[in-house]
């Protein structure tokens, strides 16, 4: 009697190899385009953002004659805090407090914007306690709106670059640009660092 085996065949080592390769890249296709898809919304969001406060600077100046004053003399997380602190109804365009019964209503939705504050492991997102959307904001705690990078938006007015209107924009991804602290009498020219920036014609109006 004759017995039949069964032929049997497995993956060859080279074969196993060849399929996690084509596996890896497949994986590094999805991860490269999920990346690519996310870092867009995130300046797709700061975009936005950008846009919607500066019609509520404008909306600002039309209620109050100017726009809230923040000098380059003082950091971006204090002129921040007067940026947002004053879109919400409640410095003047002074910096001054303006009292509770003479407040007029806010520039911003107040759910629009992730706010900021520093920590000593830097700069977190932050939520308002009650007493703090009543505008009960201390003057030691800076609190501001952050861009998708959980930076500050820059802002300045006067500008201290001599040009007219206010400087508002995102560092972007690196978190880093140009400063210009003098009046510029010419367009300097663009720091790689800035490549990034948003809107990409700041700090330097290139």
């Amino acid at each position: 009697m004759y017995k039949y085996r069964q032929n049997t065949k497995g993956f060859t080592l080279m074969e196993l190899m060849a399929v996690m390769v084509i596996i890896g890249a497949l994986f590094g296709i999805i991860f490269t385009g999920a990346s690519y898809l996310f870092s867009a919304q995130e300046e797709k969001k700061a975009k936005s953002e950008i846009e919607t406060i500066s019609l509520s600077l404008k909306q600002f100046k039309s209620e109050h004659g100017d726009f809230p004053l923040a000098g380059g003399s003082e950091s971006e997380e204090i002129r921040g805090k007067i940026l947002f602190m004053s879109l919400s109804g409640w410095l003047d365009t002074d910096g001054l407090e303006i009292e509770k019964d003479e407040r007029g209503k806010s520039f911003l939705a107040s759910d629009s914007f992730t706010l900021g504050k520093v920590e000593d492991s830097g700069i977190e997102s932050y939520t308002l306690t009650g007493e703090q959307l009543l505008g009960n904001i201390g003057e030691d705690e800076e609190i501001f709106m952050i861009d998708p990078w959980e930076s500050p938006y820059v802002y300045e007015y006067p500008r201290s670059d001599g040009h007219s209107g206010f400087l508002l924009f995102s560092k972007g991804p690196d978190k880093r640009s140009s400063t210009f602290s003098t009046e510029l009498t010419s367009t300097p020219d663009k720091a790689t660092i800035d490549e990034d920036n948003i809107p990409v014609s700041e700090p330097g109006k290139w």
